[in-house]
């Protein structure tokens, strides 16, 4: 990874030159010597770096240390002078005036620093180059057999919601788990414990009966968790707790009398995906022993077996295994994972290409359906069969594991620039989700990503496709979901090979255990020691460029745009460090002030010390009622993410930092941001929770994701005409009403209503668009100019036109419109026969719009899933020539007259029976005419059949007879 670290400080050392092209005269002649220094040894390190695998070598590893050291020092003298010389640590009035007087004393100082530094720098790199030639380093035999990186990404390019990833070959243990999970006596097994090395595919095969309607129907309760090392069973109770009751908190000595009031009554399924001690699972068990109902379930996910569960409870015990090596089941895994999105087949020549590797890929899985994905994942890559002999030859040649040896040369494929971004995976905790968005904005403050001639953040969307066409990375199970909202994982096998990559290269320092190791040469630190979470911090970081702490993963209550727990069939996608409980004001930090004040001051100490740091990530880190002062002085801050109830207050100070692009404070008590911060120009993600947009802001072209915000209700600080003028390039906008304002209409005020309905006609590029208020004026359909706009959420009664809207204009405002979720909004029949005309859309989602029957009776050309849940709901009806494409039906109603009546649609039909068992008992099937003349005709013929074969066959049996006796015999008349 040293030649990654080398690309990202080529690219600071361009930003440097570029900026101060005019100044920087005595240095530039430095810093050309240093860059071309630079991208000799860059090339050289990418000539020797794979070599490592092939044939280990002790005086590698030292130019390798030693290279990555130079590098380092250049890195901190770059960003030493970055500190030092930006003005924007000084009041806005006074820069001006500051600027001149220190062109002549600060500045001068500050260039002559950084010359000397890099002159030493130079002379260092010099004696490095040296030492190359002195012990001839790069000239092994073996160089000509070490595996190169692919020099680009792949000519795939899946859309990141599009990868599924398919459930081959455990047929039988599916219907096992079924029969385990269904049946409601009392006697059977109510643990369900799936065991199997990691790799095996354990919690796919849990998940494909997870996500289906019948397993949402049978439950009153469903909860998915799945969490990283050294969780408590109060914790893991405490997030199960936290989901139910969307993101109340309780106290550890409560859990037992909590869990007792909400299951009262009721069946619930709980699956935790995680490794436990058994001393956990015995108090996890002793707590949920509250009397439910029969039919509940726990199923557990572990790689070793844990010890039985005590009485009453009784278990069953699923091993899956490995395939076996020769069995046509690997090639069938192999082939399905190898298809690209929207295709049925694969193409001849790579089915003959399949044919010929057939051993190959046997002998290289050994039957490991994780070997299986991360080797098709591999060869998915590779444009030309002939390339796949390459990939064999090198496997024969290394000498490791048969999943290690896929896992490294999987790694050693990645194009240079893609190794970092997959390498940060390794600092966030073993089964953990992240959203796709942030872990890009990470990528991006961290230095990773480079302009291509489009965005940073293209070129981040694309290594990340890249990760997932590759089966490196994992997209997480969702339901609905919006653009953005896709979260990723690793798979643990992946995640133990990527930490032991990160720790050899000294990519990230890991502190989850009690022993302290030596901190002060740290550049990226990871937090997850659950004892004492302050620990690490205790010493000086001076060098320290980002920093993350995850410790207990709470849960997000969901908000506008997120599908609540009960809807989408519970945490479907593990715990993610974007989600965090809801905040009450009275919440306070356990442990009482001396923490607060440990918190406080560990916090202070980390601002004080380390003024390199980027990326700052805390969840589960108290940090006080308001963020010291001194972050302000950490100028080359890019991304800032707080989750801590106790957070009331974001400092003044934060308007220093120029170079901040993310900002997200959800989780805590901020409502408002100092009005300087909303002048930073480099804002791409702000991110709260009802915070207040003033009504003048600065430049913010930039700025590319408001979620949760508001105006102010007073009357003299509502929203302007240009208070969205300057965001043109938003693609996200999430407008929510205050809290504390009850039912108070954010549109009354006539000023805010018309900044609504300016933006939705003047932002052209904005892709989400979510509101949730009292009321909502009909103009964002209306009035709308959305062209590239794909997912609309309204929370709110919606103000319509008497005479209601046209359906051309819906089509012409809205064209590219495929999510739509309506809540409360009170729309008529009317209304929804004017969507009719949306092309592309293919979810709709209808809650508690008090419809008493609906009808779809023509249009909706792409609509794949429609949800409704209506309480006083009766009758729902779809005509044979409306959504022809409906493959997800799903009704929730109360009434006990409810009826679904359904004109053909054979296949939604037969979805429908086999997987929602309630539905189908309140569904009427209506057959065309045209189907039940054709069904006649064909029942007729078989009729007819039948009659000619009966007839046939008594002849047949009377010639027989004929025969035993001798000949035909004459028939009295």
């Amino acid at each position: 990874m040293a030649e990654a670290i080398v690309g990202s400080m080529l690219w600071k050392l361009q930003q440097v030159a570029s900026r101060e092209a005019r100044t920087l005269v005595a240095v530039n002649e430095d810093i050309r010597s240093l860059r071309d220094k630079l991208m000799w040894m860059q090339a050289f390190l990418r000539d020797v770096q794979p070599s490592r695998r092939v044939q280990p070598n002790e005086l590698i590893k030292v130019w390798l240390q030693q290279t990555r050291d130079a590098v380092f020092d250049a890195e901190d003298a770059v960003d030493q002078y970055f500190v030092q010389i930006d003005l924007s640590r000084f009041p806005r009035w006074s820069r001006a005036v500051f600027s001149f007087f220190a062109s002549f004393t600060t500045q001068i100082v500050v260039r002559r620093d950084l010359s000397s530094r890099i002159r030493l720098i130079n002379e260092r790199l010099e004696g490095i180059i040296v030492n190359k030639d002195r012990y001839r380093l790069g000239e092994s035999t073996t160089i000509g057999s070490v595996w190169r990186p692919s020099s680009s990404t792949s000519y795939l390019s899946e859309k990141m919601d599009d990868v599924v990833l398919p459930l081959v070959g455990r047929e039988a243990l599916v219907n096992d788990l079924m029969d385990l999970l269904y049946k409601s006596s009392v006697n059977v097994e109510n643990v369900i414990t799936v065991t199997g090395e990691s790799g095996v595919g354990k919690t796919k095969l849990v998940r494909t009966l997870y996500d289906r309607k019948q397993t949402l129907s049978h439950f009153d309760i469903y909860e998915w968790v799945s969490f990283g090392p050294n969780l408590s069973a109060s914790d893991v109770l405490n997030i199960i707790i936290g989901n139910i009751t969307d993101g109340e908190e309780c106290e550890k000595d409560k859990i037992r009398d909590k869990l007792k009031e909400i299951l009262k009554g009721k069946k619930y399924l709980f699956v935790i995906d995680a490794e436990l001690s058994d001393s956990e699972w015995s108090r996890i068990f002793r707590m949920l022993d509250v009397g439910v109902k029969a039919g509940s379930r726990i199923v557990r996910i572990s790689q070793s077996p844990p010890h039985k569960p005590p009485p009453p409870y009784q278990e069953k015990r699923i091993v899956v295994p490995k395939f076996d090596d020769k069995d046509d089941v690997v090639i069938n895994l192999f082939k399905q994972t190898f298809l690209t999105y929207g295709r049925d087949e694969l193409p001849e020549y790579l089915e003959k290409a399949i044919k010929r590797y057939r051993m190959k890929i046997l002998e290289n899985t050994k039957g490991l359906p994780l070997a299986v994905v991360l080797l098709s994942g591999l060869l998915r890559t590779k444009e030309y069969p002939n390339e796949w002999n390459i990939v064999f030859k090198h496997l024969k040649k290394m000498q490791s594991k048969q999943i290690d040896k896929i896992l490294s040369l999987c790694f050693d494929d990645l194009p240079y620039d893609m190794k970092s971004c997959l390498l940060y995976f390794a600092a966030l905790p073993v089964n953990t989700f992240i959203k796709a968005r942030n872990i890009v904005c990470m990528w991006m403050a961290e230095g990773f990503l480079v302009p291509k001639a489009t965005t940073v953040e293209k070129v981040g969307e694309q290594y990340l496709k890249e990760l997932i066409d590759r089966r490196l990375v994992n997209l997480a199970p969702v339901g609905y979901d919006l653009p953005g909202h896709a979260r990723v994982a690793v798979q643990s096998k992946v995640h133990a090979f990527l930490q032991l990559e990160a720790q050899e290269q000294c990519f990230v320092e890991i502190h989850s255990g009690d022993d302290i190791p030596a901190l002060s040469d740290a550049r990226c630190l990871s937090l997850q020691n659950h004892k004492d979470k302050y620990a690490a911090l205790s010493h000086p970081l001076p060098k320290l460029r980002a920093i993350l702490s995850n410790f207990e993963a709470e849960q997000e209550a969901p908000q506008a745009g997120e599908k609540p727990p009960n809807e989408a069939g519970g945490n479907g996608d593990g715990p993610c460090l974007y989600q965090v409980v809801r905040c009450c004001p009275d919440s306070s930090m356990r442990g009482g002030n001396r923490k607060k004040k440990q918190a406080k001051s560990c916090v202070q100490d980390l601002l004080h010390n380390s003024r390199f740091l980027r990326v700052i990530h805390f969840h589960g880190l108290e940090v006080g009622k308001e963020l010291p002062g001194e972050i302000g002085n950490v100028v080359n801050l890019q991304y800032i993410r707080v989750t801590s109830c106790s957070l009331e207050k974001i400092p003044s100070s934060i308007d220093r930092l120029c170079n901040l692009q993310t900002l997200d404070v959800r989780g805590t008590m901020v409502r408002r941001l100092p009005d300087g911060f909303w002048r930073i120009q480099t804002l791409r993600h702000v991110l709260g929770d009802r915070l207040v947009l003033p009504k003048h802001v600065g430049d913010l072209r930039n700025l590319q994701t408001l979620k949760s915000i508001r105006p102010d209700y007073d009357g003299a600080h509502a929203w302007g005409s240009k208070t969205f003028t300057h965001m043109t390039r938003l693609l996200y906008l999430h407008i929510r009403r205050g809290k504390s304002q009850g039912n108070q209409d954010i549109f009354y005020h006539r000023k805010n209503k018309a900044a609504l309905v300016k933006a939705v006609a003047i932002l052209k590029y904005l892709v989400v668009l979510i509101i949730k208020a009292p009321t909502i004026p009909s103009e964002v359909f209306t009035g709308s100019n959305l062209e590239r706009l794909q997912a609309m959420e309204l929370i709110g009664k919606l103000f319509l036109p008497q005479n209601g809207i046209l359906e051309m204009e819906v089509r012409n405002r809205l064209p590219n419109l495929k999510k739509l979720r309506l809540t409360e909004t009170m729309v008529s029949q009317e209304f929804i026969n004017q969507l009719r005309g949306l092309q592309f859309l293919s979810t709709l989602e209808l809650t508690r719009n008090s419809f008493r029957q609906l009808i779809f009776q023509d249009g909706f050309p792409s609509l794949k899933e429609l949800t409704v849940h209506e309480e006083t709901l009766d009758k729902l009806e779809i005509h044979e020539s409306a959504l022809p494409k409906l493959r997800d039906l799903d009704i929730v109603s109360h009434s006990n007259e409810r009826r679904v009546v359904i004109h053909g649609h054979s296949e939604l039909v037969e979805h429908i029976k086999a997987e929602d068992e309630e539905l189908s008992k309140v569904m009427n099937v209506i057959i065309p005419r045209e189907d039940q003349v054709e069904n006649n005709k064909e029942r007729g013929a078989a009729s007819r059949r039948g009659k000619l074969s009966g007839r046939r066959e008594r002849e047949l049996a009377v010639a027989l007879q004929d025969r035993r006796r001798g000949g035909p015999q004459e028939r009295a008349p």
